[in-house]
């Protein structure tokens, strides 16, 4: 079957399907990653996903279209609709999984009326994900109805002895019954981000926030969050890549003369334009003559935002953030969606208002407190 969202589709019942960003695996099957360098890998297992959901007696709708490596460029057209966005807007799955670390799939869902649940790091098994940034990545979901998404995650959350970063079985509580806390919740509002946004975003965060107990604040660093993202992402990608040379992995250039032509036109001709600028900031950001300057400082400046989340959640339930800016630019928006991935946090994206949404935040393994606020609660 054919369908504009994937690139392989099964044909199945969609009431019972779930569909997978084409960098999860599935034994037997291809997982291209959205590029050339992947074109033609079988992979030999089942991502840790997969297995949980077929043996739940789910089936696999196929594998959608994504970004070479799930990495939006920061620069072109990223308004292209994901294929994980689309193959749930279409109704050909219930839920879809993927990695989203850019915040495309986040923006997306909520502008489609769907929901995507970020989970915190270390809640859902990586084993079997084409890694991209690997202090980064988180598989989610993309759901129209928020209790599905919530079972999907009771079933792939849990420990996982392939991946080494999984929690404890027993550290995600989801589903609980009764009130979380006594009284309203308070979500902190960070007044420097939302002075930068549009008209619908603050409508839609104040409609939101009506609810509850709100506290304004100050987010530290905003200004350089899009710059932190990339230095730390890039040089992670260029560290993750680096793998595919044309000999040990991945595609082969059939021009060549010796191995250095070998490696250079394998990649060259395997990788896109984004990936090629991406790989060459990262060896740029890790070499000897600027690891301290850029590499490091970034890494200073991810603990301080740690840090300053940490303080935040000990007086908030939640932070809610727009999930766009004033501005046409991908970079300067990527600011908006690093706050989970650098900080391991569980984040939400809503739909609210006129294609516009709100992402909500929450401490770590808090997704409890996330469900509940989008659903109404306290």
């Amino acid at each position: 079957m054919k369908n504009q969202y994937y690139v392989t589709k099964y044909d199945v019942k969609a009431d019972n399907a779930f569909a997978l960003e084409d960098n999860i695996m599935v034994k037997d099957g291809l997982t291209t990653a959205g590029s050339k360098m992947l074109h033609n890998y079988i992979s030999p297992i089942d991502a840790t996903v997969v297995r949980k959901l077929l043996d739940k007696g789910m089936e696999l709708a196929g594998k959608t279209k994504l970004d070479e490596f799930a990495v939006m460029g920061v620069s072109g057209d990223n308004n292209e609709l994901s294929g994980v966005v689309g193959a749930v807007l279409d109704k050909t799955c219930r839920i879809a999984l993927c990695n989203d670390v850019f915040g495309k799939v986040r923006r997306q869902a909520a502008e489609n009326c769907l929901y995507y649940i970020r989970p915190t790091y270390g809640t859902v098994s990586r084993f079997g994900l084409v890694q991209t940034v690997s202090s980064m990545d988180q598989i989610g979901i993309v759901c129209g109805d928020l209790d599905e998404g919530i079972e999907t995650l009771s079933v792939i959350a849990g420990h996982d002895e392939n991946d080494s970063t999984t929690q404890g079985d027993g550290s995600l509580a989801l589903n609980s019954k009764g009130p979380l806390k006594e009284g309203k919740y308070t979500i902190g509002i960070p007044v420097n981000v939302m002075n930068k946004t549009d008209e619908k975003s603050k409508e839609a965060i104040k409609e939101l926030a009506s609810k509850y107990h709100t506290e304004e604040f100050e987010l530290e660093h905003f200004e350089v969050l899009s710059q932190v993202m990339y230095i730390l992402s890039s040089a992670e990608i260029g560290n993750n890549t680096s793998r595919y040379d044309g000999v040990k992995f991945g595609y082969r250039s059939e021009n060549y003369e010796g191995l250095k032509d070998l490696y250079t036109n394998s990649r060259t001709e395997g990788f896109g334009l984004n990936m090629k600028l991406t790989s060459i900031i990262g060896a740029m950001v890790l070499s000897s003559g600027n690891y301290e300057k850029f590499y490091l400082k970034a890494m200073k400046i991810r603990r301080q935002i740690k840090e300053q989340c940490d303080e935040l959640f000990k007086g908030f339930d939640a932070i809610a953030m727009p999930l766009t800016l004033d501005s046409q630019d991908p970079y300067v928006n990527l600011a908006l969606y690093a706050l989970a991935p650098l900080c391991g946090l569980p984040s939400l994206s809503v739909p609210l208002g006129s294609n516009n949404g709100v992402q909500l935040i929450s401490q770590a393994m808090n997704e409890n407190v996330l469900f509940d606020i989008c659903k109404g609660g306290r």
